[in-house]
């Protein structure tokens, strides 16, 4: 997705949700607090919009951080997060070791990583990985080609698949879609997985198509 398009989406568009989605609470109730007995400790929202899922997590108990690259996302952040805000940059081709200087426990990546090309992904990957204290989690959903995205793109660049949606949505953009589990974890295999799941928040057939996405959640 080029930045032009995603920028217009958040200042023209006015995308970005105001409550937190499903799967992200159920990854909070059922994974982190259930599973896991993790509900404190510094998380990273990379690709973070508007900063509503950092403010769950904060009012959670996590001391959050945000990355994405809209200037204008700075004033909802201040809204959103408050002081926390400090916390988030603006970034584009910026490593996170550079604007980051402490080390994460959970990572959080929902629905923005599939818009990366395959060389900076890796990279993306690698500084996660980077910053992160030993045994930390790492939370990615990842476009799958059951989503009804698929439907409306063609072949691009052998990575990337080129999406024309027209009607409601009405956008082009560029997305990698995930086939298989093991395509899943074989992308993000420099963390351990611990679960891989999926889901399906909209399910209205009829009028769109599924919104399926796999999600991975792993440890370093």
């Amino acid at each position: 997705m080029s930045f032009e398009l995603y920028k217009n989406k958040y200042e023209q568009k006015g995308y970005g949700v105001e409550y937190p989605d499903g799967h992200v609470i159920r990854f909070y109730e059922r994974i982190l607090k259930y599973k896991l007995n993790k509900t404190s400790g510094k998380l990273l929202d990379f690709g973070c919009g508007n900063g509503t899922h950092a403010k769950y997590f904060k009012d959670k108990g996590f001391k959050v951080f945000g990355a994405d690259i809209v200037p204008s996302l700075q004033e909802k952040w201040n809204k959103n997060v408050g002081d926390d805000s400090k916390y988030f940059n603006i970034r584009n081709e910026t490593k996170l070791e550079d604007i980051i200087d402490e080390k994460i426990d959970v990572i959080f990546a929902n629905q923005s990583l599939y818009y990366l090309p395959k060389d900076i992904l890796e990279q993306r990957l690698s500084s996660f990985y980077n910053i992160c204290n030993e045994n930390a989690i790492i939370f990615a959903s990842m476009m799958s080609s059951k989503n009804y995205y698929y439907a409306h793109s063609s072949k691009s660049d052998g990575w990337f698949r080129s999406v024309k949606l027209d009607g409601r949505l009405k956008e082009n953009c560029e997305i990698h879609f995930i086939n298989t589990q093991k395509e899943l974890e074989e992308t993000f295999s420099l963390f351990k997985p611990l679960f891989v799941g999926d889901y399906d928040p909209i399910n209205f057939y009829d009028f769109e198509g599924s919104a399926h996405h796999f999600i991975f959640i792993g440890q370093k």
